[in-house]
C-alpha cells in the first residue's frame, strides 16, 4: 500500500533521511576524488556499480520474498527506476548519452521524489532504506562522475533530453495500456494515469 512522508507529517524522520543520504552521497564523492590513482577510482567506481546491482537484484527478490511482486507496481517502468538501471550501466561503461539523460531527467525526479517520498509498498522493513538506496544513487552517480572524472553535458543536451523523455513517457504509456488490456487492471508507471499521492505542491490534479 502506498505511504507518504513529508515534512509536515512527520519532521524528524524526514530531515533525518535526507540529511543521513546528502552526507552518504557527499563521503563517496569525497573517496573517489581523493583516491591517488586513476586505476582506484575506476576500481571504486565499478565497485559502486556492483553495489548498484546488488541493491536493484535485492529488491526484487525481497518483493518476491514477501509475495509483493507484481507487474502492477514491481517492473522498474518509471522514471526513477529506469534511471536506477542506467545508474548501474554507467558506472561499468560510461556513456555520454546515458550521462546527459541521468542529469537532465534522473535528477530532478530524484529531488522530486526525495523530497516528497511515495513508498509504492508501504515502508516496513527493507522498503524504507531501498527508497532512499536508490534515489539517493540517482543524486550520487551523475555527481560522483563529474567530480571525480570531470564529465560534463554538452551544451544543447537538453533537447534531446526532452525529445528522449517524450519518447519514453509515449513508451511507458503504451505498457500501461498493455498491461491493462492483459491483465484487466491498468498500471500506472511513471504516474501517467494517476497523480501521485504525495504531498508536493507541484502536483496539479
Amino acid at each position: 500500500m502506498d505511504k507518504i512522508l513529508s515534512y509536515s507529517s512527520n519532521p524528524e524522520l524526514w530531515f533525518r533521511s535526507l540529511g543521513s543520504t546528502i552526507l552518504i552521497i557527499l563521503l563517496i564523492v569525497t573517496i573517489g576524488y581523493f583516491l591517488p590513482k586513476k586505476e582506484y577510482k575506476v576500481i571504486f567506481t565499478k565497485f559502486i556499480g556492483v553495489l548498484l546491482f546488488i541493491r536493484f537484484s535485492f529488491l526484487h527478490g525481497y518483493e518476491v520474498g514477501l509475495n509483493h511482486w507484481n507487474i502492477f507496481n514491481s517492473l522498474p517502468l518509471h522514471l526513477c527506476g529506469i534511471s536506477s538501471i542506467v545508474c548501474i550501466i554507467i558506472m561499468f561503461n560510461y556513456n555520454q548519452s546515458l550521462f546527459e539523460y541521468i542529469v537532465l531527467l534522473g535528477i530532478p525526479s530524484a529531488i522530486h521524489s526525495i523530497l516528497t517520498p511515495q513508498f509504492i509498498h508501504g515502508w516496513d522493513g527493507y522498503y524504507f532504506y531501498d527508497f532512499y538506496l536508490t534515489h539517493g544513487a540517482i543524486l550520487l552517480v551523475p555527481l560522483y562522475l563529474t567530480v571525480v572524472f570531470g564529465h560534463k553535458i554538452r551544451r544543447d543536451s537538453w533537447k534531446t533530453a526532452f525529445i528522449n523523455g517524450l519518447i519514453l513517457a509515449a513508451i511507458i504509456g503504451i505498457l500501461n495500456i498493455i498491461i491493462g488490456v492483459f491483465y484487466g487492471t491498468f498500471s500506472n508507471y511513471m504516474y501517467l494515469c494517476t497523480a501521485p499521492i504525495a504531498d508536493n505542491p507541484l502536483l496539479l490534479t
